[in-house]
């Protein structure tokens, strides 16, 4: 999701100032998402990767139930490359994304895309091996919701993957926006439920998550970025042909106050959520990995 406001994000030295402040707003929200997703990688290393290494892998029903089985290694070890994978692919995204980087150093970009789309592969492998092998706590909703996800993530790595190396790179760079969007992901499952239990407190969800909210969310985390991603896309490619998104037009008026409010209002609830996040959950994970 990130990676489609960054590539909608309004170009054009003539923008007004509803262009510019619709602009510096979709800034905040990028930086302030990319901030929060390298935060929540950091944890998922260092909690899960750190508790398995140092034996102590049965604290990850710490994060949440039943996903550490010790009588189900296939099942435990397919999670757990879902996770720790998962954690790298939030820390690289934003690089790999940064046309700066890519242009400056396109051997870094290819070696970490590599690295990326590997890692994307086992972290959408290992989830869906684990929903074939052992089933998730909510039950068919969430297996569902759950394994297409995984399906789709390694879809999106193997396509990106395949486009570059055909050099086919406005292929590449669509299914690299997707795959992004998948990525970001498990932290946007956290995040919703967490705006979810502050505003509405525990409706609709059940402790064994099989209440409608809980069926929503199996979804909910991931179709909504493959459709800005996809407006990403289109955009990329539109201002590609036109030669700019400011080409014959100005982004200011009322639109562009609007939705100027809308993104800082979205990216302050991203840096309460995270400072709450990080806070009560993983920075106290990060820190107590090794105890």
């Amino acid at each position: 999701m990130t990676a489609a406001l960054d590539a909608i994000a309004v170009r054009g030295e003539g923008a007004g100032l509803g262009g510019r402040a619709l602009r510096w707003s979709m800034r905040l929200l990028v930086a302030a998402t990319w901030v929060s997703g390298a935060i929540f990688g950091a944890y998922i290393l260092a909690f899960f990767g750190g508790t398995a290494v140092n034996g102590t892998a049965a604290r990850w029903n710490e994060s949440l139930p039943a996903l550490h089985d010790p009588g189900a290694p296939v099942a435990t070890a397919a999670i757990g490359a879902h996770f720790i994978a998962g954690g790298i692919l939030l820390l690289l995204g934003p690089i790999q994304l940064m046309g700066s980087v890519r242009r400056a150093m396109p051997g870094l970009h290819r070696w970490l895309g590599r690295l990326y789309v590997t890692c994307a592969g086992f972290a959408g492998l290992g989830g869906l091996a684990y929903v074939l092998t052992t089933g998730t706590l909510g039950g068919t909703m969430m297996n569902l919701g759950f394994g297409t996800y995984g399906a789709l993530m390694s879809l999106a790595a193997v396509l990106a993957y395949s486009h570059a190396r055909a050099r086919r790179y406005d292929q590449h760079r669509a299914w690299a926006i997707r795959l992004f969007a998948l990525t970001v992901g498990s932290w946007l499952y956290r995040i919703e439920y967490g705006f979810w239990f502050l505003t509405m407190g525990r409706l609709g969800h059940t402790s064994h998550f099989t209440g409608w909210v809980d069926a929503v969310m199996v979804f909910f985390f991931y179709v909504p970025n493959l459709a800005v991603a996809e407006l990403a896309i289109r955009s990329y490619r539109a201002q590609s042909n036109n030669g700019s998104l400011g080409n014959g037009s100005r982004a200011d008026g009322p639109l562009a106050y609007a939705a100027t409010v809308v993104l800082l209002a979205t990216a302050a609830f991203v840096i309460v959520a995270t400072c709450s996040f990080t806070a009560d959950y993983w920075w106290p994970g990060i820190t107590g990995a090794s105890l």
